[in-house]
């Protein structure tokens, strides 16, 4: 009899431990890395196309504002536009370069964590 109830204490105490964290990681994925990411809707005037790290704390940016390419360096000093792009040319390298790192075009990532796990367990099931 004490073995049972042993066994069964572990087995509550397992299932609670995933129950924490399936919370914890519902927690980060819905509602802490949304806000550390940013939006990456195509509905903002502004979107940070890429980045690049030059020093610890200066980069430089590409970014779209209303469909104009602009290269910023951003620093301790501030900010500074550098160039205004050609947007036929940046798209094409946004392009290749999104190939390349084998994300979907426009640079939208994929959907929500839940939207996710429901297209998985809609293949188990025979869905498409």
């Amino acid at each position: 009899m004490g073995s049972s109830l042993s066994f069964l204490w572990m087995l509550i105490q397992t299932i609670l431990a995933l129950l924490l964290v399936c919370g914890l990681a519902y927690l980060i994925f819905r509602v802490l890395l949304p806000r550390l990411t940013g939006n990456f809707s195509s509905n903002n005037m502004v979107r940070v196309v890429d980045r690049v790290g030059l020093e610890a704390r200066k980069n430089l940016y590409v970014i779209e504002v209303t469909g104009r390419w602009l290269l910023i360096s951003v620093s301790e000093s501030g900010t500074q536009l550098i160039s205004e792009l050609d947007a036929a040319a940046a798209a094409r390298a946004e392009q290749e370069i999104l190939k390349n790192r084998g994300l979907p075009p426009g640079g939208q990532f994929g959907g929500s964590f839940a939207d996710k796990l429901n297209e998985v367990i809609g293949r188990g099931k025979g869905k498409k």
